[in-house]
C-alpha cells in the first residue's frame, strides 16, 4: 500500500454480481468508484476466490472464506466477522467500513477507526409480531455494533431516526449519506405510450414489496373496464413469483421474472412510470435507476423514499394502502404527456443532483478523511 494515501478497508460478506443483493452492488459499485477518484489506498475484503475488480483499479484484494448458507445466519454472520477481524488485524488501516455485520466480533478494536453501513435497518421495520420477534437478535446485534463504532451511516429519512435512537448514549455519530446509481450525461429521451400506460415494477416477489396491494389495484381496474389505461409489468425474482404463475393473473399484468441488466434497461426505457407499493424499504436503488431514466416514480412512504420522491416528479403513498394507489395511478394517467416528461426530467435532474455515484464517492471520501484525520491527531 502507498504511505501517501489514506488506507481504506471495505469489509463486505459478498460483492456484485457473485452475490446478489442491494448491499452487494454497493459494495462494487463503492469500490470502484472509490477507486477511480485516486484519493485513498482501497482494500476489499470479501469471500469470492480470486480477483473480481479489474486490475488496472489498483483495489487490493483480500479473501475471506465464506459463510456456511445451510447453517444459522447470524451465527455464521458472527463466524464471518472473526475472520474479518483477524485480517484488519494484519492489515492495520487507517479506516475501517463495514457493510452491515461484517465487523462484529472484537468490534471494540476499531471503535476510532469503524464506519458501519447497515443499509435498509429491514430488522427495525418489520410488520408482524413474528417478524419482530425474529428480528429481535439483528437489531441487539446492530445496536452493539452501531454503539462501538465512530460512524453509522444513515440512507435518510425515517432510517435517520431510528439510527439516531440505536446510537442514543454513544459516541457514534449518525452521517446521512444517501444510496446513488450510474446517470446518464445527457436526459435520456421519453417516448410517449401508444396503449396503454405500461407502469414498471422491479424488485422482489415477497410480501414486503406490496405486490398483493399492486395486484387488488390491477384486478379493479379490469373490473371497472379500464385495463386500457394501464399495464403492469412486474420484473424480478423470489418466494411468491411461482405463486402468481400459477394463480391466474388479471389480463392488465404482464410476469417479466428474473432479467438481466440489459433486459432491465430496456424495460425501464420503455414503460412510463416505475411503481414500488413496498411496506418498508431503505433507499431502493430500483427508483433511482428509473429516475436516472428520467422516469415518474409511484411509491410507497417508507424508509428514505421522500428523499426521492415529492410532488414534482411522483407520488409518495400510504403503504399497504390499495385505495390510495389506485387514485395514484388514476391521477397519473390524466396527466397529459408534456406533464409526464416534465415529471420524468425532475427524476433526472434530481438524481443527477444528489444521487450520482461521483457526489457519492466524495462524500464517502470526506467521511474517511474525517476519521483517518483524527486518528493522526
Amino acid at each position: 500500500m502507498s504511505t501517501s494515501k489514506l488506507r481504506v478497508a471495505l469489509c463486505t460478506d459478498g460483492v456484485y454480481p457473485l452475490a446478489m443483493g442491494g448491499m452487494q452492488r454497493h459494495s462494487r459499485l463503492l469500490a470502484e468508484h472509490l477507486a477511480r477518484s485516486g484519493e485513498i489506498d482501497l482494500t476489499v475484503l470479501h469471500p469470492h476466490q480470486g480477483r473480481i475488480f479489474d486490475a488496472s483499479l489498483g483495489i487490493t484484494e483480500v479473501h475471506v472464506p465464506d459463510i456456511d448458507k445451510s447453517k444459522f445466519y447470524l451465527g455464521e454472520l458472527w463466524r464471518y466477522s472473526v475472520r474479518v477481524g483477524a485480517k484488519l488485524e494484519e492489515l492495520k488501516p487507517d479506516v475501517v467500513m463495514s457493510q452491515g455485520f461484517c465487523v462484529w466480533q472484537g468490534v471494540s478494536r476499531f471503535s476510532d477507526r469503524l464506519i458501519v453501513h447497515p443499509h435498509g435497518l429491514e430488522m427495525f421495520q418489520m410488520l408482524t409480531r413474528k417478524e419482530r420477534f425474529l428480528g429481535w437478535p439483528f437489531r441487539a446485534a446492530l445496536k452493539h455494533i452501531v454503539r462501538r463504532s465512530a460512524v453509522v451511516i444513515s440512507l435518510g429519512g425515517k432510517l435517520t431516526t431510528i439510527l439516531q435512537g440505536v446510537a442514543k448514549g454513544s459516541a457514534c455519530r449518525v452521517v446521512v449519506i444517501p444510496n446513488a446509481t450510474e446517470v446518464p450525461s445527457e436526459v435520456p429521451s421519453t417516448s410517449v405510450s401508444k396503449g396503454p400506460l405500461a407502469l414498471l415494477f422491479v424488485g422482489r416477489f415477497a410480501f414486503n414489496k406490496g405486490l398483493d396491494v399492486l395486484m387488488t389495484v390491477a384486478r379493479r381496474f379490469v373490473q371497472e373496464g379500464r385495463e386500457d389505461r394501464v399495464r403492469f409489468d412486474l420484473a424480478g425474482d423470489g418466494p411468491l413469483l411461482a405463486d402468481y404463475q400459477q394463480r391466474g393473473l388479471p389480463k392488465n399484468v404482464n410476469l417479466c421474472g428474473r432479467v438481466n441488466d440489459d433486459q432491465l434497461h430496456a424495460l425501464y426505457a420503455s414503460c412510463d412510470a416505475l411503481i414500488l407499493p413496498t411496506r418498508f424499504e431503505g433507499m431502493p436503488t430500483v427508483v433511482l435507476e428509473a429516475m436516472a431514466q428520467a422516469k415518474p416514480i409511484i411509491v410507497s412512504d417508507v424508509g428514505a423514499t421522500a428523499e426521492q420522491v415529492n410532488m414534482h416528479n411522483g407520488y409518495l403513498l400510504p403503504p399497504g394502502d390499495a385505495e390510495a394507489l389506485y387514485q395514484a395511478i388514476m391521477a397519473f394517467t390524466e396527466r397529459s404527456p408534456e406533464v409526464r416528461a416534465r415529471m420524468g426530467r425532475y427524476s433526472y435532474d434530481r438524481v443527477k443532483e444528489r444521487f450520482s455515484w461521483p457526489v457519492a464517492s466524495a462524500a464517502f471520501v470526506k467521511l474517511f478523511r474525517e476519521i483517518g484525520g483524527a486518528r493522526k491527531v
